[in-house]
């Protein structure tokens, strides 16, 4: 399968589109990367991914996919993910 990802790197929103056909997808991401550019929405990305399923997507690229806390937002998910960084960098400097 084939999915068009629309990312907001603001907003850290996501939309997702599956298809079957490799041109299909890419001529979507085409015409959406052109109606992006357009409009002057640089804080979007688009991009095609090849995966099994949205399952083994979400897990290979998963900051496509940052799960909302209960503020509405995805900073708590990064801000951890940041800190266990910090703690292992730290760590292996000992």
């Amino acid at each position: 399968m084939y999915y068009l990802i629309e990312h907001n790197r603001t907003t850290k929103t996501t939309e997702c589109d599956e298809y079957n056909n490799y041109i299909d997808a890419q001529n979507a991401c085409l015409l959406k990367e052109q109606q992006f550019l357009t409009a002057n929405k640089h804080e979007m990305e688009v991009v095609v991914f090849e995966a099994n399923s949205l399952a083994d997507l979400k897990q290979t690229h998963s900051r496509y996919f940052v799960k909302k806390d209960s503020d509405g937002t995805g900073t708590g998910t990064l801000v951890a993910v940041g800190l266990v960084g910090l703690a292992a960098f730290l760590l292996s400097r000992k």
